[in-house]
């Protein structure tokens, strides 16, 4: 009887330590996404990318100061912020490699204001001057910019 309480006890226990492993892997933090994986990015060299490449000029970033620019944008896009929930890694880099695979709901609610028609997206196409490096520094800085806000549900 007490081989079959050991066995209980060791099944119990693994059953316990895969529990474990497969919540810590349930994280907000992590960046895969089906299959898709980035390497680590260093935040710092990604603002400056952001800089380098001018992103400052038509986003914003809460609590960023970046330097002047030439131009002057039809409108300012903020990235980053509060939000529910957090673009991950594919989404940041999509929006970075292809920019008119979805365009902004802001940035059109902005040009109905405006009464202007937005059919492809004003943002450049960096696929050419951009880096591989760079690219993974620019969407490790830019994830780091959001702050995932936790719902507030009624418990009455």
């Amino acid at each position: 009887m007490s081989s079959r309480n050991n066995s209980k006890t060791g099944l119990s226990g693994m059953l316990a330590m895969v529990t474990l492993l497969a919540l810590a892997a349930c994280t907000g933090d992590a960046k895969p996404v089906k299959g898709f994986v980035l390497p680590q990015g260093d935040i710092a060299q990604g603002e400056q990318v952001f800089v380098d490449f001018n992103c400052h000029g038509c986003h914003t970033i809460p609590e960023k100061e970046f330097p002047q620019t030439e131009f002057e944008p039809p409108f300012i896009l903020e990235l980053g912020g509060e939000v529910y929930r957090v673009k991950n890694y594919g989404e940041l880099l999509t929006a970075i490699v292809n920019p008119d695979h979805i365009i902004s709901l802001k940035y059109r609610a902005m040009l109905e204001q405006a009464n202007r028609e937005a059919i492809i997206s004003p943002m450049p196409y960096y696929g050419e001057e951009m880096t591989v490096a760079e690219l993974i520094d620019l969407v490790e800085f830019l994830h780091a910019q959001y702050t995932k806000l936790q719902p507030q549900y009624y418990r009455g």
